[in-house]
């Protein structure tokens, strides 16, 4: 029988924690069934894959499901409802209630907790009331500093296994809660993203706000249809469009990356570390358009090749490659014509450094710096100079 585990976790900083997301990973490519229950949710560099459900806190569902909880087994839910109140842990009681609903929907056979803390109490609630296996994967400071020790005691006694990373945390979690050795399991963190037999991935850079007139629509169209997984989206930036749903709704969740608004150290490793940089420019409704964008210059300046669009002034500094604006099949053509071919990158970087020490550097400030220095030309200064 597949073992289809609701994993309680939280999403509260930047989509699922790295060793989390590692972990499930594993999981998942070995035969186990995974959905995520996140008590906070909010978008970050790694994301849920499309084979994972998420199931997220809703006032609705919430309601719903206490209702029906309450008329289906009114002596149960009063006597979880009195923990709660007696442990200060009524919010996790009111989300328990909600996803044990939603795991019993999904066929939940395990509930597995990450951290001993606000996701472990949740699945108290959601393992008593279902009578499910329950287990928790504790780190440091719920075992050393819990906010809600007495809950954690009762949580505890419900979970079949306690992993830890650690034989100190091992003695610790025996030593304060008095539980039993062979009920902590000592299991260390997997701690290596890279596996040296896949194939490489080109890394398409887009830098700008997120606006209509930016093409960011465009560019996500272009790799949806070109449907290859050795391609992958850095965007850098925010604004009033909703990229990362864009991005969600065409199923690109594991392509793309966005890493908000960040500093110039941070963007110079981006532009270092892109093997290209994509920014398909085109006309707004409102006759919205732009100059010359200075991220085009900022890629051409680290030696990267760049593909943009017949738009505006930007034929005056890309040579190649331009696209026509919103012609999706046209940049999908160049983006894979430019990961296929790394020589023809390099060279093209080369070619676009010198484009930009020529005509848009520094020294092309200091031409600025000559006009406020030079006399105007209609006074006397000016005439006999």
């Amino acid at each position: 029988m597949t073992r289809k585990i609701a994993y309680i976790i939280s999403m509260v900083k930047s989509g699922v924690p790295a060793f989390t997301y590692r972990e499930i990973d594993i999981l998942h490519n070995n035969g186990f069934e995974i959905a995520l229950f996140t008590l906070a949710y909010r978008e970050g560099p790694y994301m849920p894959r499309a084979q994972w459900p998420v199931f997220k806190p809703s006032l609705y569902s919430m309601l719903i499901s206490h209702i029906c909880r309450l008329l289906s087994r009114p002596l149960l839910y009063l006597s979880l409802l009195t923990t709660a109140l007696k442990t200060g842990t009524t919010r996790e009681f009111a989300l328990g209630m909600q996803f044990a609903g939603q795991m019993r929907k999904w066929g939940a056979t395990n509930i597995h907790c990450h951290f001993g803390d606000s996701k472990l109490y949740t699945g108290y609630y959601c393992a008593v009331w279902l009578n499910l296996p329950m287990t928790v994967t504790m780190h440091a400071y719920e075992i050393h500093r819990n906010p809600k020790p007495q809950m954690l005691k009762i949580a505890l006694t419900k979970c079949e296994k306690v992993v830890v990373q650690s034989e100190f945390n091992k003695e610790c979690v025996m030593r304060n809660f008095k539980l039993p050795p062979e009920k902590i399991a000592l299991i260390r963190a997997h701690g290596d993203m890279s596996k040296g037999t896949e194939p490489p991935v080109a890394r398409i850079l887009m830098v700008g706000e997120f606006r209509y007139k930016k093409g960011h629509e465009v560019l996500l169209s272009a790799v949806k249809k070109l449907n290859r997984k050795d391609i992958v989206v850095w965007f850098v930036g925010g604004g009033h469009l909703d990229v990362p749903q864009i991005a969600r709704e065409m199923g690109l969740n594991n392509q793309t990356v966005f890493f908000g608004m960040v500093g110039r150290d941070i963007l110079n490793v981006l532009y270092d570390s892109c093997d290209l940089f994509v920014l398909p420019s085109r006309t707004a409704a409102d006759g919205d358009m732009e100059g010359i964008p200075a991220v085009l210059m900022e890629a051409m300046s680290h030696g990267k090749p760049v593909i943009s669009t017949r738009h505006a002034g930007i034929p005056e500094l890309v040579e190649e490659i331009l696209v026509d604006e919103n012609n999706v099949d046209e940049l999908a053509e160049a983006i894979a014509h430019l990961v296929d071919n790394p020589e023809l990158r390099d060279k093209m970087g080369r070619r676009n450094y010198e484009i930009v020490k020529a005509g848009f550097s520094d020294d092309a400030v200091l031409q600025l710096g000559k006009i406020f220095t030079d006399p105007p030309a209609g006074t006397q200064e000016g005439r006999h100079s």
